[in-house]
Parts: C-alpha cells; sequence; structure tokens
C-alpha cells in the first residue's frame, strides 16, 4: 500500500497535518479495535505469543495487563508493551505517519524547523521509541539537527537512526545511509560518501520498498552522485556530462512532484554550466513550478537561487533572491538564506 492517501478521482495526495504523537492508549486501543474487542485482543496475544512467553494463563488477567498498558502514556511499557510490539508490531497507519515525518522527500520535511523538531520530538519516547520503527525519529530527528546547524547533536542521532535500522526496513535503510552521505561528502571524505550510496542503492531495490518512495529515493542517489561530479575536490575536473547523464536517468515516477523537481533542476544546472543559458533557465523555472505543486518550500528556494544565478540582469536577479530569501526565513533554513542573502549582497557590489 502507498503512503500517499487516494483523494476522490484518484490523485495521489498527502497528508494536510503531523499527528500528535503516540501514547501507549491510542496504540493498545488501535490494536484492539482491529482485533475486535479487548478480550479479542487478549486471545490475539496469548494465541500468537504461545508459550514464547510467560503470559498468565486466563484471559481476564491479559485483559486486565492490556487495560493497565494502556494507562502508561508515555512511560516504558514494560513486559506488555514488550509483548505487544514484539509480536502484534505497529498498525500501519501510524507506521505510515512515522515515516512522513522523517522522509526528506515529503512535505513535511519543508516545515519549519521548531515545528518539525517539535512533533518529531513527541514520537521520540514509548510506546514508539520502543518499536521496531525508532530508526525513523531518529533520522528524521538527526535531519532536523543538521538544518539547524547543531552538528553534533545530528551525528548522535544519526548513529542511533543507524543501530536502530535493521529492524525499520529498506526504506530506512536507504534514508539513513542517503543522510550518512550527505554528512560524509561535508567532511570531505567522498569515498566514505560513495560507500553509503552503494548501501542507499541496494536497500532502494528491495521488494518491501514502496513504489513512490523508490522513484523519490532513486532520484535523491542520482542527485547525490551528480553533486560529487559536479563538484569534485580541489585539484579535480567537474564532470558536468556525467552529472547530466545522471539527471538524465530519472525516469521513473515522474508524475511525482519531488522526483520531477529533481530532474529539471539538476538537468538546470547542466545546460548552464555547459553554456546554454537559456535552456538552464527554462528547466529551473519548470523545477520551480514543480516544487510549487508538490508544496516544497525549500525546493522552490533552491530553484529561485538558480534561477537568480543564471539571470543576467542584476536587477531581475535581486528580486528574485529577495524572493527566495523570504521564503528561507519562512522555514527557519538558515543555510539557504544565506546563499540567497549572499547572492543580493553580490549583486550589489
Amino acid at each position: 500500500m502507498s503512503e500517499r492517501t487516494r483523494a476522490k478521482g484518484g490523485e495521489a495526495t498527502e497528508p494536510d497535518t503531523a499527528p500528535v504523537g503516540l501514547t501507549w492508549r491510542v496504540y493498545v486501543e488501535r490494536l484492539a479495535e482491529r482485533a475486535g474487542g479487548w478480550t479479542a485482543l487478549a486471545e490475539e496475544l496469548a494465541r500468537t505469543v504461545g508459550e514464547r512467553a510467560e503470559l498468565p494463563e486466563d484471559l481476564l488477567s491479559i485483559e486486565k495487563g492490556l487495560r493497565r498498558l494502556a494507562r502508561r502514556g508515555n512511560q516504558p511499557g514494560g513486559q506488555y508493551g514488550r509483548w505487544l510490539l514484539r509480536h502484534l508490531g505497529v498498525p500501519e497507519d501510524i507506521e505510515r505517519w512515522a515515516r512522513w515525518l522523517s522522509q526528506y522527500h515529503r512535505r513535511f520535511a519543508d516545515l519549519p524547523l521548531t515545528l518539525r523538531l517539535e512533533q518529531l520530538r513527541l514520537w521520540d519516547r514509548p510506546p514508539f521509541a520502543e518499536s521496531r520503527l525508532a530508526a525513523w525519529t531518529h533520522v528524521g530527528l538527526a535531519s532536523v539537527h543538521l538544518r539547524r546547524r547543531e552538528d553534533a547533536v545530528a551525528r548522535l542521532r544519526l548513529e542511533r537512526a543507524r543501530e536502530a535500522a535493521p529492524r525499520a526496513g529498506p526504506a530506512a535503510l536507504a534514508e539513513i545511509a542517503l543522510l550518512d552521505a550527505y554528512v560524509a561528502t561535508n567532511d570531505g571524505e567522498r569515498a566514505r560518501a560513495e560507500d553509503h550510496l552503494d548501501v542507499a542503492e541496494r536497500a532502494i531495490e528491495l521488494p518491501d520498498v514502496d513504489a513512490d518512495d523508490r522513484a523519490c529515493l532513486r532520484a535523491r542517489l542520482l542527485g547525490q552522485r551528480a553533486y560529487h561530479l559536479t563538484s569534485p575536490p580541489r585539484g579535480a575536473a567537474a564532470d558536468v556530462a556525467g552529472a547530466r547523464r545522471l539527471f538524465e536517468a530519472i525516469t521513473d515516477g515522474l508524475e511525482l512532484p519531488f522526483v520531477a523537481f529533481r530532474k529539471e533542476n539538476g538537468l538546470a544546472y547542466c545546460a548552464w554550466k555547459q553554456g546554454d543559458t537559456a535552456a538552464g533557465l527554462a528547466l529551473a523555472r519548470r523545477a520551480a513550478s514543480h516544487a510549487g505543486d508538490g508544496g516544497f518550500v525549500r525546493f522552490r528556494v533552491l530553484a529561485l537561487n538558480l534561477i537568480a544565478r543564471m539571470t543576467p540582469d542584476a536587477d531581475d536577479a535581486k528580486a528574485v533572491r529577495e524572493r527566495a530569501a523570504r521564503l528561507a526565513r519562512s522555514i527557519e533554513d538558515e543555510e539557504l538564506l544565506a546563499a540567497a542573502t549572499r547572492g543580493i549582497a553580490n549583486r550589489r557590489d
């Protein structure tokens, strides 16, 4: 089942609001509803666990234990919490929410950093923090802290995400590996970054990855490999033609705004660097439109910054930069804001 919800007419949409975290009450009541009631849930747990755990022999005692667990809020779940999470798992809709909060290619990643941090912290506690899906919260928080330039905290969260990743599934493995590669690239360790990209590529192709996620993850992977070609280490020559071939290889998921943006924006940069500014501007404007279609403020800023760099008229370029700066402020992105304001200053000199 795709993470994207389906609107009337079959058009794919994404959730409009973030959830408010997960408590033991919400979790246990969701399982009880799925099972057909509290007694039915007690029966399901007893049947699933079998003789592998020391459950009480009578269903009434098990049901009482489940009701006590539902009153624990966000405290550690104890034995009943471990039994439920290990043997009955997390409902699919809750897992979708957690992924949506943590994936770079979802609209939640473009919301103001303060809001993202507050929402993710609501999931960084039991029961979700005790589940097999805790890696999603860790990688989401790592991304936020990197954007806030809180490097030490970000690296700690990324380490925790890496440790928890094997239990969370291939999509989480890919997400974490792509962020690991980004950090390694910023550290100047290109070989280590390429190793992480190889890990991501293998995970992306595993069958359990959602089709939309796979298309977005592939686009991200190719974009990160292309960056290595267009921004090589000092002393090495850029391979813009090679990067262009990578962006042209993005062929699936083009109906998704994120994927379309990634392809068009990358091709725009390559066309510009190869001397075709007119084509670059046309591609970058299409990229900005795709970003707007998907509600991706950050990516729209990236496209606007690129448009400004290619715009020959100084006043027009300055206006585009100022627009990009306003959008960057709205999502509290200091890096993008610095890029936009730096361009404005350069144009004034």
